[in-house]
């Protein structure tokens, strides 16, 4: 994809030094924004050393990122995303070796906000601390990172109410920084783009002025994104501009035709919420199951599933028209949005009946290992989706013991029928 990216920092009107740094290289595919903290000049140490050093990473990485180019696996993206993990990695421990040799330098640390694109329509968060992914799509902004605050862990926990939060004392305190330990723990998420996504990385001298994240899509939705992003700027400082200021802006190129808006990445994220299984989750975790899932094309007539056989997929008709067969007689036939074979998500058990392609579909798949990933990586999401699979599994189960109730009335009363046959016989 073509890439149009905007970038831009601001001491602010109150500081005298810029302790955020950031680095944005649309052939690179790297951009990121990283905040620093400490005394003296230590915050600029910290977030100038750990752009560094994960620029240089990623440039060194170029046979990983090469073979998922090449070949769109999973398996491949997934070691793209761990060369990103690794590069932030390497920054933290390049940070605290910094700080432990100079003592002026000592518990200096940064934020971190990567977001690297892997190609395939894939692109990769990794992030720490509180600088801000965010996206424009659909015409709404979404959040896609996670502040790694003291408060926002108190929400999370449901210690604390997100009205609560916006004014609480302690609410720039990091619980994650990188480079205060020498290891950190890194969020990462893979997510799908779509043609003409805005996204922005910004630390919080932005953001923090922006309390409703809408407001940011006048300077997002911008058709000249630098001169959006430089009125979101301009705005923040003239509310207050207590903190430095950074944003890096891009844009990817293109627009969702209707030829591709049944697949596009919002389309797919709407079919999902609409799912009873994933319906308890955020935009934000939906981008992350959406983002481990992958499309494939069945051409009419031809099975995907075959009844006997196991299986471990999840589908989902993005687009098109499946039937669902016992032998070979025609049980139903499914549309757009409907989805076959959760179950296989948890066990192996031999698939029920076969499904086949009405006409050409498009179907999202999601395999165990992609569904185990996520429960084993966000506690949050694994607990939404184990409550929603009890709830669909009670339903199923409710369902069975009505029908099985009916059949018995059914019985009884033909029973019963058949003694008064029989006694006026």
């Amino acid at each position: 994809m073509d890439i149009t990216v905007a970038s831009r920092t601001d001491v602010g009107r109150v500081r005298t030094n810029n302790e955020d740094s950031y680095f944005a290289d649309a052939a690179l595919g790297l951009f990121m924004v990283c905040d620093g903290m400490g005394g003296h000049s230590a915050g600029e140490v910290a977030s100038r050393a750990s752009m560094e050093a994960i620029r240089d990473e990623i440039r060194n990485a170029t046979k990983v990122r090469e073979k998922f180019l090449q070949t769109g696996k999973s398996s491949d993206l997934k070691a793209v995303r761990r060369a990103l993990e690794a590069a932030v990695h390497t920054a933290c421990k390049e940070v605290f070796k910094l700080a432990s040799k100079n003592p002026e330098l000592a518990g200096m640390g940064t934020t971190c906000t990567v977001v690297l694109i892997a190609g395939h329509n894939k692109g990769i968060l990794a992030h720490v601390g509180d600088s801000r992914l965010f996206v424009m799509r659909g015409g709404q902004v979404h959040q896609l990172s996670d502040d790694h605050t003291y408060v926002n862990e108190l929400v999370k926990r449901g210690a604390l109410t997100r009205e609560q939060a916006k004014n609480h004392p302690q609410g720039n305190v990091l619980s994650r920084a990188l480079g205060v330990q020498p290891n950190v723990s890194v969020d990462t998420m893979i997510f799908d783009i779509d043609p003409g996504d805005t996204y922005l990385l910004c630390s919080d001298g932005l953001y923090n002025y922006y309390p409703d994240s809408s407001e940011l899509m006048g300077g997002m939705s911008d058709a000249n994104i630098e001169q959006g992003m430089n009125r979101l700027i301009d705005c923040a400082l003239e509310r207050g501009g207590h903190d430095n200021t950074t944003a890096v802006v891009f844009r990817m190129g293109g627009s969702i035709t209707p030829a591709t808006a049944a697949v596009a990445a919002e389309q797919r994220i709407a079919i999902l919420k609409r799912i009873p299984f994933f319906a308890h989750l955020t935009y934000n975790e939906l981008v992350k199951v959406v983002g481990l899932t992958h499309m494939v094309r069945v051409p009419t007539g031809q099975p995907f599933i075959k009844e006997g056989e196991t299986g471990d997929e999840l589908y989902v008709v993005l687009a098109g028209e499946v039937e669902i067969l016992k032998g070979s007689a025609v049980i139903v036939t499914l549309k757009a949005g409907a989805h076959i074979g959760e179950m296989a998500l948890v066990d192996n058990a031999p698939r029920s009946a076969t499904v086949r392609a009405k006409s050409d579909v498009n179907l999202l798949v999601m395999r165990r290992e992609e569904f185990f990933s996520i429960i084993r990586s966000e506690p949050a999401v694994a607990t939404k989706l184990l409550w929603s699979f009890v709830q669909v599994l009670s339903g199923r189960l409710r369902d069975t013991n009505e029908a099985l109730q009916s059949t018995r009335r059914e019985l009884t009363q033909q029973s019963e029928e058949l003694e008064v046959f029989l006694d006026e016989t």
